[in-house]
């Protein structure tokens, strides 16, 4: 029964690391997201500014910079979905065996109960049987 609990507590470590690495991969999607943003901004306020407008060649240099921006995002947040869909599914993984885990303790806490009072039945019992020889003995003899 040990052996099971050990093992199922090494699970539950193993898969709150697991969670721990989701959550690690969900902040890191969205500081990404926020970098595409800041970028896409700073191309927009370039071409917002009417000296810059007038170059054929920048134009067509920042519309191909926002459409790569685009295409980032939609990546990302696709990425980022995915990311959050197993993260989910990790947490209640890590849930169903946080639970495990905590009734295999409370059995291997109610196998050594059990033999804590079987032992100190046995221990009665034995001092009983000595007594009961004792009062035999002292029987016969009186």
């Amino acid at each position: 029964m040990k052996k099971n609990t050990h093992e199922i507590a090494r699970m539950l470590k193993l898969q709150q690391q697991l969670c721990l690495l989701s959550s690690w991969l969900l902040q890191k999607l969205d500081a990404q997201a926020e970098e595409l943003v800041e970028r896409e901004e700073r191309v927009l306020d370039a071409l917002a500014k009417g000296d810059l407008a007038q170059q054929e060649r920048f134009i067509r240099n920042a519309a191909q910079r926002l459409k790569t921006i685009a295409e980032e995002q939609g990546e990302l947040t696709v990425a980022r979905a995915k990311v959050e869909c197993e993260y989910t599914r990790q947490r209640m993984m890590l849930q169903v065996i946080e639970q495990r885990l905590a009734r295999m303790r409370a059995s291997d806490r109610r196998v050594e109960e059990d033999n804590r009072l079987s032992e100190l039945l046995s221990q009665q019992l034995g001092r009983r049987t000595q007594a009961s020889r004792k009062l035999r003995s002292i029987d016969f003899k009186g």
